[in-house]
């Protein structure tokens, strides 16, 4: 009866998830996905269109042609924190922190582009940080894992990595086409203003267009229902997860407590690998050897591609 009702609780939640994809299929928004690809695309586009041209615009500034990779980096350094909270937020809403993304991005590439005007290396990097703090790519991965149906999660994620892509392609491209030179009453338009002023435009027609057509998911409001159970179906579960934990044999788990100890220990550092880790350094010791190496060759990875890419223009010089 124990194996039954253990049975019968793991066909009721293969059943309960079926319908679930259903509802998603039902409520599913396609402009919203698109508007996610959409700023994932405009974010890459926003991190390497200043690459051909960030060495100039730090001479101009009066500083040395390699503070370039100082300018570049410090977007991805905010952007270590900005995933924390757009993380955090997203368990609320996705159409808030959209918004809230593209406002400090369009307020950072306008500091980017008056740095000229103004003579200013603090505003320039003030204005890259800015960028880097809208980055709201936590929350385009979170839409898809959780708002896009299973069938189409596939392609969903494919596009992410494909608007990844052409981001990182378009952006320098589009930077070589900027190569002019005017003036509109003070402000100084070149190539290495011009970059900014683009994405300023870009992320204002993006705001529009977000705020506009978005649909926030329902399932905000599902998962406070969902939490709110009846309480016979709460019994009901609560004692087949019970029937769960009891071993089949009786004899078993008396036996296994008197012929081995260290299973006992690698039983406790299984269930403790399953727990949230609340440091850095816990963090860090749930890790196995292999893992720790994959991010090593994953850190070494970016490392030497950002190198290549920040002194690129330098070295083209």
């Amino acid at each position: 009866m124990q194996f039954l009702g253990q049975h019968s609780l793991i066909v009721q939640e293969d059943a309960q998830s079926e319908s679930e994809d259903l509802v998603g299929d039902q409520n599913y928004h396609f402009m919203s996905l698109m508007l996610n690809l959409v700023n994932t695309f405009l974010y890459l586009v926003n991190t390497y269109i200043i690459v051909p041209t960030t060495d100039d615009y730090a001479v101009s500034l009066g500083a040395a042609a390699t503070v370039c990779g100082i300018i570049i980096g410090s977007m991805a350094v905010a952007q270590v924190f900005s995933s924390v909270y757009f993380s955090a937020w997203s368990n609320r809403s996705y159409f808030r922190p959209l918004i809230f993304s593209s406002i400090m991005l369009f307020l950072g590439n306008l500091l980017y582009a008056l740095a000229y005007d103004l003579n200013s290396l603090m505003v320039l990097l003030i204005g890259r940080l800015l960028c880097g703090l809208g980055s709201a790519r936590a929350v385009n991965r979170r839409y898809i894992s959780d708002c896009v149906p299973l069938k189409m999660r596939l392609q969903a994620s494919a596009g992410f990595v494909s608007a990844s892509a052409l981001g990182m392609a378009c952006g320098p491209a589009l930077a070589g086409f900027l190569q002019t030179k005017f003036k509109i009453y003070s402000l100084n338009f070149n190539q290495s203003t011009l970059p900014g002023w683009v994405m300023c435009i870009a992320w204002l027609i993006y705001l529009l267009w977000l705020w506009l057509t978005f649909k926030e998911p329902e399932h905000f409001i599902k998962t406070v229902v969902s939490e709110q159970p009846s309480e016979s179906g709460h019994n009901v579960n609560a004692n087949l997860e019970e029937g769960l934990a009891q071993p089949l044999l009786i004899g078993t788990e008396r036996r296994q407590d008197e012929t081995s100890e260290d299973n006992d220990d690698s039983e406790v550092a299984s269930e403790n690998s399953h727990e949230p880790a609340t440091s850095i350094a816990s963090a860090y010791r749930l890790q196995t050897p292999s893992v720790k190496a994959q991010l090593v060759i994953y850190f070494m990875l970016k490392y030497a591609m950002e190198i290549l890419l920040s002194e690129s223009s330098v070295v083209t010089t």
